[in-house]
């Protein structure tokens, strides 16, 4: 997968512009708060409908604006052509200029990972931001996960309702309880096979950033064992009735996969208690790789990879290692606030874009003083 080009309007920053990315690396060069990150944000809009960065889809229109527009055609077995319009009622999505119904039919047509300095909160932060990262990165590869996801928190809702009213009906209960079984199996099938194919991977891709050798996991936390379908519905349906009387008194579902949770650890210790915030930094970038991987075996697809400010807290023999990583068939796009000898590792020269207060400009006559001649 490979974007082409972005056009954007209205949109934070950007009065308006046309970016055209190179195949291989892409460095947005600028100060702080100058709009390099904006770039990176409405890409991941068109990747998941929602920006990472802001609560309201309304907060990315430019003030005194009454819509933004973004707009990426980009190259996958053929050129493609997706879109949004934010407007003050919500969103338009649009894919060749079509306007799609349903999110969950456009999720995931552009795939982009990013990684941003934000991410290093996934450790200490509630376990509903743990399972986000999870539906998230699945949404984009599984349209089933999707439906099933949105059918189970209907569902969850429902019964809650159910549970603050006075009376309900006991025969309806067990009904709806079914079908979030159904659907929570679904589900947790899709994670774990998720967290399998993180995990063949987390500790190489550590070792190959860090060189640092370790046992590096993601270990998943539910109410029931994940294993065959026919005996986690018999455990569903146990808890449910085990539980029941306590969901009535508290007047909320106690169990379920919306309490799940996940945790990261090395050779057996919990990443958040024992490692140092550069360690957990390149925990996460080693993540990153392995959902690489993981997309590739999904989709046979390689997705974008977006680094936010990813250099700036590495040393020079990480910063090494991870440019070593980006050599090969995927295309990067990553912010810096300068030029760094580290460039020289990568294979191509980069093609690098200037970012001033939303005004964004390709560095065709950057004098590339530091560049080897390979």
């Amino acid at each position: 997968m490979i974007i082409k080009e972005l056009k954007l309007r209205n949109f934070r920053k950007y009065d308006t512009c046309t970016v055209q990315f190179d195949k291989d690396c892409n460095i947005l060069l600028g100060q702080n708060a100058q709009g390099k990150t904006n770039i990176l944000e409405s890409l991941v809009f068109l990747s998941t409908t929602r920006s990472h960065r802001l609560q309201y889809d309304q907060q990315m229109i430019q003030e005194g604006k009454e819509l933004c527009n973004i707009e990426c055609t980009f190259f996958d077995e053929r050129d493609r052509k997706i879109g949004a319009v934010i407007h003050s009622k919500g969103k338009t999505l649009l894919i060749n200029q079509q306007p799609v119904s349903k999110s969950s039919d456009f999720i995931g047509k552009l795939n982009v990972l990013l990684f941003s300095p934000s991410d290093l909160e996934i450790f200490d932060d509630s376990p509903k931001e743990r399972r986000r990262l999870i539906d998230i990165e699945i949404g984009k590869v599984s349209s089933n996960y999707m439906f099933h996801l949105s059918r189970y928190l209907k569902l969850l809702k429902e019964r809650n309702s159910m549970l603050k009213m006075n009376r309900f009906d006991d025969a309806y209960l067990v009904v709806l309880e079914n079908q979030m079984i159904e659907s929570q199996i679904e589900i947790l099938v899709e994670r774990k096979k998720f967290i399998d194919s993180c995990n063949l991977y987390l500790s190489e891709k550590y070792e190959r950033l860090s060189n640092q050798k370790c046992e590096l996991k993601i270990s998943y936390q539910s109410c029931v064992e994940i294993k065959d379908k026919e005996v986690m519905h018999q455990e569903f349906r146990n808890l449910y009735d085990k539980n029941r009387e306590k969901d009535i008194q508290f007047k909320v579902t106690s169990i379920g996969i919306h309490r799940d949770d996940c945790s990261f650890e090395m050779d057996g210790k919990r990443v958040e208690l024992f490692c140092s915030q550069g360690q957990k930094r390149m925990v996460v970038l080693a993540l990153k790789f392995s959902l690489v991987e993981y997309i590739k075996n999904q989709l046979h697809k390689t997705p974008v990879l977006l680094l936010d400010d990813v250099l700036s807290e590495l040393d020079h023999k990480k910063r090494y290692n991870l440019l070593k990583c980006l050599d090969g068939d995927i295309q990067t796009i990553l912010t810096t606030t300068e030029i760094l000898e580290d460039f020289n590792e990568l294979k191509n020269k980069p093609k690098v874009f200037e970012v001033e207060n939303g005004i964004i400009k390709t560095k065709e006559d950057m004098q590339w003083q530091i560049w080897k001649t390979k």
